[in-house]
């Protein structure tokens, strides 16, 4: 009899280990939402994602987006300094990068402006997510025009 309560205790203490075992906090797998080619034109490729994208710090930019007739509209943004994501993809040297959008839309930009602090990719405009049609992310230049903001970004070359 004491055999059979010894077993009996033995299964219910290894079923209880296991029932915590089961609460133990676990890392979530990320999911891969988005990605954007970086590439240096003739040369290697890095594929960017929002798992990438977490590891670098999210920035604040009030951007005014002047449109093309002449209004202007004042944004608050929510996104990745570009500089920081050549920088994590491993591009530091450049004096001239193109960004791309999905249709093939580009606008090329000089070194300064790359690296201005307020040239990000936003993923939120005025706290929320992007629309689904201008997203995954936009670039925003909050020193120039909205013609050199780039919607649906897909691509960024690094040229020279």
């Amino acid at each position: 009899m004491r055999r059979i309560t010894g077993i009996i205790l033995m299964v219910l203490l290894l079923m209880g280990m296991s029932v915590f075992a089961g609460c133990a906090p676990e890392a979530e797998a990320q999911e891969i939402l988005w990605t954007i080619t970086v590439e240096k034109e003739g040369g290697s490729s890095v594929e960017f994602t929002n798992i990438d994208a977490s590891d670098i710090e999210m920035v604040a930019v009030e951007a005014v987006k002047e449109k093309k007739d002449g209004s202007k509209i004042d944004q608050n943004w929510e996104g990745i300094p570009v500089s920081e994501v050549l920088k994590a993809a491993g591009f530091n040297d450049y004096t001239t990068v193109a960004v791309e959008a999905a249709d093939g839309y580009s606008k090329e930009f000089d070194r300064a402006a790359i690296d201005d602090s307020g040239t990000i990719f936003g993923l939120k405009l005025d706290g929320e997510d992007i629309d689904k049609e201008d997203g995954p992310m936009q670039l925003v230049v909050s020193s120039m025009s909205g013609s050199f903001w780039i919607k649906n970004v897909a691509k960024v070359i690094i040229i020279k």
